[in-house]
């Protein structure tokens, strides 16, 4: 009996390993995305034969696995935060795996099926946009899909969480086949598989944006001073297709921006020279009674040498000195459009661009700041999010970062042109369109993962009170109870 024990709970470590894995292969470095549309299926498979505790267990197992590789960039920052972040994630993704568990005793076993799906992507939208200080929306199973065009497009109707829905309903429709083998089980799979299709078909960009094309350019720098900036925002500038936009990476001037400063002063009578906008990385002074001393702004600079204003970064990056969170956000109208800036991490953040959209951008402009010293694993999983981003809100984005990976991303989450790591500072020149039109995600598709995100919540707590009602008015076993029990 022992024996028979070991070996079950032996076989069901090994699926959740190997599925952890296989999530983790469909990102970055080795990207198999087409291996997250299987890779549930063998924990999905075990989850029937466990009990809640188990499966709660067994669940945070395959996410220490999957996060250790998918995340194993942040080992290269920090080793003790990451393991303590990988341990929260885990713990919460094995939640919802047990919170699945326990809605099919609550409402039957064929809900487990329903429920799996929308149980892992309500924690998922936890993870990504519910917690405060511990938001991280890195390995959104969405993201996957950013190397498959056809099928990112879906994030315009739903955003990254759509995708995310679909590989997981998937991979639940695939398991309960697999269980059952029959015919009747098929038409689950096959109606799923039809409607994603559809969905695909559907969201496909018929056309660009039909406005003149607008020259614009980064700049890639890390440099310790400021005279590499000006040599290459002159050059860039200097062209014969001279960009009317041109954008530099955050923390770029880290003075007090907002106060006479030489740097801003060489930028200003640059722009006013040329004729063009410039948004560069700053820090303004902050209100002594904020956290930090400082504001993390990405600056505009408009083509008369003044500057036009500043957005402050709204989500700066958790546990590191970076700023306090914007009090608010806007745009900035200009002659060329309707300007959105929003400053590096902001941009893994579908919320926080969709309301720059939803304020009117027809642009996004993105000072970035991708240290040398960080891990490459990084850079490609934030470029990728980048893509998605565009797709979601039909928006061009110019990435200006300081190590790379530099993009300017069109609105159908094709690259144009980017500038890695290895090709060093220097700049990357390319074209945008604006437009005003706003995506089903920027229009309602976004209220998807507040629904399934509250309804996670909510699913968590009745659950909770439910088995604490049961222990509570459950009778104490008696002699005559069990007598007639066994009887």
């Amino acid at each position: 009996m022992a024996s028979s024990h070991f070996m079950q709970t032996a076989q069901t470590i090994a699926c959740a390993v190997l599925s952890g894995s296989l999530m983790a292969m469909s990102f970055p470095p080795v990207e198999w995305h087409a291996l997250a549309w299987i890779a549930f299926v063998p924990w999905f498979l075990r989850i029937p034969r466990l009990s809640p505790r188990e499966t709660w267990v067994m669940g945070a197992i395959l996410g220490v696995v999957f996060y250790r590789i998918a995340l194993s960039w942040m080992f290269g920052i920090s080793a003790p935060l990451a393991m303590i972040l990988i341990v929260i994630y885990a713990i919460i993704m094995g939640l919802s795996f047990r919170v699945a568990k326990l809605l099919s005793l609550t409402l039957g076993s064929s809900a487990l099926w329903y429920a799996l799906p929308f149980c892992f992507l309500g924690q998922e939208i936890l993870r990504s946009e519910g917690l405060s200080q511990l938001r991280l929306s890195y390995a959104a199973l969405g993201y996957s899909q950013a190397p498959n065009n056809w099928m990112a497009q879906a994030a315009s109707l739903g955003g990254v969480y759509l995708l995310s829905f679909f590989v997981l309903i998937v991979n639940s429709a695939l398991a309960f086949f697999l269980q059952h083998r029959s015919y009747r089980s098929f038409l689950p799979l096959f109606a799923t598989v039809v409607a994603i299709l559809s969905c695909g078909f559907v969201s496909q960009s018929s056309s660009q944006p039909a406005n003149a094309h607008i020259r614009v350019a980064c700049i890639q720098s890390e440099c310790p001073n400021d005279r590499e900036y000006i040599d290459l925002v002159r050059q860039a500038l200097g062209t014969a297709d001279r960009p009317r936009i041109l954008v530099l990476p955050e923390h770029t001037i880290e003075g007090d921006a907002d106060r006479p400063h030489p740097f801003v002063d060489q930028l200003a009578r640059i722009a006013r020279e040329f004729k063009a906008y410039i948004v560069v990385g700053a820090h303004v002074r902050a209100p002594n009674d904020l956290q930090c001393d400082y504001d993390n702004v990405a600056l505009l600079i408009g083509p008369n040498g003044e500057i036009i204003g500043h957005q402050a970064k709204s989500v700066p990056v958790p546990f590191f000195h970076d700023g306090n969170p914007a009090r608010s956000q806007r745009t900035f109208p200009t002659d060329v459009g309707e300007l959105g800036l929003c400053v590096c991490f902001d941009t893994d953040f579908s919320d926080i661009t969709r309301r720059l959209v939803d304020l009117g951008a027809e642009l996004l402009l993105v000072p970035v700041m991708n240290p040398e010293s960080w891990p490459i694993q990084q850079r490609i999983q934030q470029a990728a999010m980048a893509q998605i981003r565009s797709i979601e809100l039909r928006r061009y984005s110019v990435r200006a970062a300081s190590s790379g990976i530099s993009q300017i991303v069109e609105p159908t989450g094709r690259v144009q042109c980017s500038r890695n790591l290895v090709e060093g500072p220097g700049i990357l020149p390319g074209y945008v369109s604006l437009t005003n039109k706003r995506t089903f995600f920027v229009a309602g598709g976004h209220y998807f993962a507040q629904i399934v995100g509250w309804a996670f919540l909510l699913a968590v707590i009745l659950l909770t009170l439910r088995r604490k009602t049961n222990a509570t008015t459950s009778p104490s076993i008696n002699s005559s109870h069990f007598t007639t029990n066994t009887g």
